[in-house]
Order: structure tokens, then sequence, then C-alpha cells
């Protein structure tokens, strides 16, 4: 008796130490999600977490064969979306952050669509305490650092399904073993002994099977669990996602009841753990209820996923609004979809650039961009890239006013020497810009943007091919913004592009950008000049000022 009391105040003393543990990691992860909303996310990525992230864009967004508008691999490295994507992740949740990673990649032309995201974003910028509750419940979800879950949702298919009854027999015969010692020890010893071999050998073979779908079993335990939480919040802003949700959630009963036993091993290693673990293999309850559930979850898999997207939709807008208080200076977007292209900017700065230099601009003509090396011309291509991108997947741009067609967003900026196609940097830059001028024939408006176009080739067949390629892009239906040094386009291309420029004076000798964009062509010497900061003879400077002034005068190269 005593030790069944001693046993009884253990087992009431961790129940309460387990409540008061779990009060406290409540409060700390409350202060936790206060402390860092509008703030940067300091989450780290591995290569392996990273890649697991894209896998619901990869395998549910690319393989529905529609004419939505998804941002292409040049587009995204060019612009360095990875960086933008992980500004923006402040998800609480692994169905929070594929879903934001797919959502950063496709470019909306639906307004309703556009409008209902930044009524939840706007929500949860606007609802303090419900929006904390909620995103306590996705904390609670969790996120895993290793596999994508939506991934194993989509692989579990493939997990070899197979009936109880072998599990049952095994079990069966164990118990009969037993009742037969008192009678046979021999007898029931062997049959004892046979039987516990072969739920050993049954049960490890049976678990290499499923383990690596254990991880995600139980994560879609948690998301059931607080899916369901989160639709009896009774937030009616939030209906439309919630109930729906609800409804589903309450198919899963059978498939969450005793669903713990087929939680992952505990990692601590403690005893309570390890007896389980002799439990398991001896009685097979975990691969029981896998099995079950298995059956359960692959009758109602769109159930689940349509869950999954449900909470990572809430998660990654309410992400989105954390974002926009980061940034501080935003805007809601005023697109169009009259099919005519467009753009009007005020104050658009680039998200990384600190202590940024805002630009703005209006038009509905292609613009070429020119000025010297880090006076602006490619953050300026990049600032304006991103804002489109960011005003038709999360309704948001980083200027003051934005009023814009909705477009097709292309760039031809970063490209670099394809070694392991063993193609030199002219071929993968006539190749990145013949996809655009392949998009610009689509009825929508494309706006693109090319970085020193076909430098990869001499001076005569570069301004004699580019600008054909830019005149093409202008009488598209698209506005195409080109940076480049070679001031003979600015002449060339005046009926089809507006000229704008970056500049930069000489002051106390040194270089000064001001980052300010101008009208017309850039007309500055400042490359000759710094020929004579360098050392260059003065007799060589002033002949190269020459030279250009002779150009820049008759559009005619002269020695002498």
């Amino acid at each position: 008796m005593e030790i069944l009391a001693v046993i009884a105040v253990g087992m009431i003393f961790l129940t309460i130490k387990g409540f008061y543990d779990g009060k406290k990691a409540k409060i700390r992860l409350r202060q936790r999600l206060l402390k860092e909303w509008g703030s940067l996310p300091t989450e780290e990525y591995t290569q392996e977490k990273y890649r697991s992230i894209g896998y619901y864009y990869e395998k549910k967004y690319q393989s529905e064969q529609s004419d939505r508008f998804f941002l292409d691999k040049i587009t995204w490295n060019d612009l360095n979306m990875d960086e933008l994507f992980m500004t923006v992740n402040a998800t609480c949740s692994s169905m929070g952050e594929e879903y934001l990673f797919a959502a950063l990649h496709e470019l909306l032309f639906d307004l309703e669509t556009l409008e209902e995201r930044e009524r939840v974003i706007t929500w949860f910028a606007e609802h303090e305490a419900e929006r904390l509750q909620l995103q306590m419940d996705f904390a609670s979800i969790g996120k895993h650092k290793k596999i994508s879950i939506y991934e194993y949702m989509d692989r579990i298919s493939s997990v070899r399904q197979e009936s109880n009854v072998m599990h049952f027999v095994g079990l069966a015969g164990m118990l009969f073993g037993f009742v037969l010692l008192p009678f046979s020890v021999a007898l029931g010893g062997v049959l004892l002994l046979c039987f516990l071999c072969f739920n050993i050998v049954t049960y490890y073979k049976r678990k290499g099977e499923i383990e690596p779908y254990l991880a995600a079993m139980s994560y879609t335990i948690r998301l059931l669990d607080h899916a369901e939480k989160v639709s009896k919040r009774n937030i009616a802003d939030l209906a439309a996602y919630t109930e729906p949700m609800g409804k589903k959630v309450a198919k899963f009963r059978s498939f969450r009841r005793g669903a713990g036993v087929v939680a992952p091993q505990n990692a601590t290693g403690d005893m309570t753990a390890l007896l389980l673990d002799y439990i398991r293999i001896l009685f097979h309850t975990d691969l029981i209820k896998f099995n079950t559930m298995l059956h359960d979850f692959l009758q109602k898999k769109e159930e689940i996923i349509e869950i999954f997207e449900t909470v990572g939709f809430l998660d990654a807008m309410c992400a989105v609004a954390s974002f926009r208080m980061f940034m501080g200076v935003f805007c809601v977007p005023e697109l169009r979809t009259d099919g005519k292209a467009k753009l009007s900017v005020d104050g658009l700065y680039h998200p990384f650039v600190e202590n940024p230099v805002p630009a703005s601009l209006e038009t509905e003509r292609s613009i070429l961009l020119t000025g010297s090396n880090a006076s602006g011309k490619s953050t300026f291509l990049k600032a304006a890239a991103i804002n489109a991108i960011l005003s038709q997947t999360i309704h948001t741009a980083l200027c003051r006013h934005y009023e814009a067609s909705c477009f097709q967003v292309m760039t031809s900026i970063a490209l670099t020497d394809n070694l392991f196609e063993k193609e030199s940097y002219y071929i993968v830059e006539i190749k990145s810009l013949k996809r655009i001028l392949d998009a610009a024939s689509n009825a929508r408006p494309t706006l693109c943007f090319v970085d020193e176009v076909l430098r990869g080739t001499n001076t005569v067949e570069r301004i004699s091919a580019s600008s054909r390629v830019l005149v093409s892009l202008a009488m598209a239906n698209a506005i195409c913004f080109a940076a480049t040094h070679d001031v003979e386009l600015t002449h060339l291309l005046e009926e089809y592009y507006a000229n704008y420029h970056f500049e930069e004076q000489i002051k106390d000798g040194q270089v000064v950008f001001d980052y300010q964009l101008k009208d017309g062509r850039a007309t500055s010497q400042n490359a000759i000049w710094l020929l004579g900061m360098m050392g260059y003879p003065d007799e060589l400077i002033q002949a190269a000022k020459q030279t250009a002034q002779h150009f820049m005068e008759t559009g005619e190269w002269r020695l002498g």
C-alpha cells in the first residue's frame, strides 16, 4: 500500500508540474510573439530545411496546368527573392512558411483574390489579442526542421498498406503461450518465446517501412488538434476559413483517437519513454494504430491538404502584416486589369538598402537607364521589379503610392556563364532575353528588366542587336526597363524609350553619388576623370575627353 501511495503521489506531482510547465511555456511563447512582431525574423535555414520549404510550391502549384503566371528561376535569383522570403517569413508553422514561399512565386491577376488577402492581412494588423491567440495555435503546431510536411503528406500514399490481422495473431499467440504456462511450462514457454520473436522481427520490419512517415503523421495530428482550436475561436471576420476547416477536422475524430501511440520516440530517453518503447515492440500498438490511420488518411487526403492550406494561408498573411510593420513605409497597391501597360510609383525603394533614396516616376513607355557604375541603376531595376512582385503576391508595395497594371514580371540582370552546359555568357544572355520576348507576346502586359543588354559581345553587334531586341519589347504589350552604358542606344531608341539616368559628382577629389533618378540621358564624363585620379597622364585624359565630346556632338567616333 505504501508503494502504491508513493506512486500515486509521484503521478500527481508530475501532473501538476506538467500543467505548471505548460502554463509557463505559453506565457514565454506569448511574450516572444509580442517581442518579435514587426521585427526581422531570425530563423536559421540549412540547405535541407530550405529545400523542404519549396516542395509545396514545386508539387502543388507547378503541377497545375493553367494560365497562371509564376516567377521563373532567373527572375527569382536575379532579385535575390530567397532573402526577401526570409525577411517576410515571420510564420509560426511549417504550413505557413511553405504556403508563403509558394505565394511569393505566383503573380495574381485576380483582383478579388488580392483584395481578400488584403482584408485578412489588415485584420491581423488591427486585432492584436485575437492575432496572438492564432499565432500561439500556429506555433503549437510548430515547424519541422528537416522535412516538408506537404512532401510527406504527398509521399505517404506510397506506403504499403497492410492488414492488422498479422499483428493480432502475434498478440493472440503471446497471450495463448502465457495462459499455457501454468499447465505446461515447456509448451507455453516455447510458444511464448516463438511469438515474442515473431513480434519483434515483424515489428522492426514494418517500423523500418513507416519510420520516415511517423514524424509527418505525428505532425498531422498536431495540425488537426490545433486546427480544431482555431476553428473554435469564433472569429467572425475569419469565419469563411475557420468554419469549413472545423467541419473537415470533425471528420478525423477516429483518426485522432489514441493517436499518441504513433508519436516518434522521445528523444530524452527517460524510463517512461523506454517502457513505452518495449510495449510498442511487444504489442505493436503503434503499428496497429498507424495502419488504421493510414487507411483513414488516404481516404481523406484532400481534406487534410485543404486544412494544411487554410492554416498555411492564415499564418502566411499574419507574417505579411508583421513584415509591413517592420518595413514601415508601404502602401496598398492600386492595380488594374484593363490590359494596357502602365506604371506609376511615388517613393519607391529597395527593401535591402539601408537609408534608401526613394524614386518616383509615371510611364506607359519603356525606359532606358544610363549612368556610371555604382550610380544606382541596378538597384532601381531590382526595386521596381520587387515592388511589382510584392504588389501582385502579398498586396504590398514598398513606396508611398503604387498604381500599375497587373504584369507578368521577368528579369535578365545577374546572369553568369553556364559552365555545366558549356555555354558562354552571350549564349546564356540571348536565351534569357528570348524567354522575355516570348512572354511579351502574351495578351497580358509584361514588365521586364534588363541590365546591360547583350554585354557579352562586341560594340557594333551589341548596339545593332540590342536596339532591335529593345524595339521589339517596346512594341509589344510591355514596359521594358533597360540599363545600358551605350549612349548610342539613347539616340537610336528615342522614339520607343523614355530616357532616365543616374549621375555622380566630384567633390573634394571624391566621386559622390546622390542615387536620384533624373530625366534624360547621362552626360557626365566622370569615368574619364577617374583615370586622372589613378595617375594617368594629363594628355591622355584631355584626348579622351575630346574624343568623347566629338561623339556626343556628331554621333561619330574620331581619334585626334
